[in-house]
């Protein structure tokens, strides 16, 4: 696996859904790059207004992909039904649907937090984001000044700066986009409550297909990260 194979998996298994709506620190893969020879000087201990780092944290939270986890929960739950009628398992899979049916209610009143405005999204529909993740552009090429911008794109990750991070690489010309996978919220709700009627009325086969129209709905963005599209408005 090449160098920047290398940092593209790094950065993907440090970034879990979870974490891109969160402060939890981003470590970047830099053990490939050259190591400065020279210690660093050791910084001045400054004094730290709690709430004044809350709002940075929250105003940077603003300029990233906000990920729903009641909107992962329920597609989890609605794969994980379809694969129990697959394998013959109805008892399962009414367990699943039933799960999906909480999660996908609990994601409508959120909407709100985590709808993004999309080029794919249809009319009387909210697209809320289930899954994200950093991507490294294909023109990475390793180097000493590179090495540089990434120390110091993890350094204000480590404070939860995920607006100074991305300015970090940007400066050192690591190109970084954000990959996400949207669920229209309205049509999902309305085809996983389908599919728990039908599975209640022991149509197992018709609820497979009302849970395949959410799958098929699902839209797959790659997003620059200065191009992020703004939250969604309530009609």
């Amino acid at each position: 696996m090449t160098k920047k194979k290398l940092l593209a998996a790094a950065i993907a298994t440090a970034l879990s859904t979870g974490m891109i709506a969160s402060n939890a620190t981003w470590v970047f893969a830099a053990d490939e790059l050259p190591a400065s020879k020279e210690a660093p000087a050791e910084a001045p201990v400054k004094s730290v207004d709690p709430s004044q780092e809350k709002a940075k944290s929250e105003a940077a939270d603003k300029d990233f992909v906000k990920v729903s986890e009641d909107a992962l929960m329920s597609m989890r739950d609605l794969h994980n039904a379809r694969l129990a009628i697959f394998n013959g398992q109805p008892e399962q899979a009414r367990t699943y649907v039933d799960a999906a049916v909480t999660r996908i209610a609990a994601t409508e009143q959120e909407a709100d937090k985590f709808a993004l405005d999309t080029k794919a999204a249809k009319a009387d529909d909210r697209y809320v984001p289930f899954d994200a993740a950093l991507t490294v552009m294909d023109s990475y090429e390793p180097s000493e000044a590179k090495s540089e911008h990434i120390a110091k794109a993890n350094e204000h990750l480590h404070k939860g700066e995920k607006t100074e991070a991305m300015e970090a690489l940007k400066l050192g010309e690591i190109d970084v986009a954000v990959t996400t996978s949207l669920v229209p919220v309205k049509l999902a709700k309305a085809h996983i409550d389908e599919a728990a009627k039908l599975i209640s009325e022991g149509k197992y086969y018709e609820a497979n297909l009302a849970l395949k129209v959410v799958d098929d709905a699902v839209v797959v963005e790659t997003l620059a990260i200065d191009d992020l599209p703004k939250t969604q408005k309530k009609d």
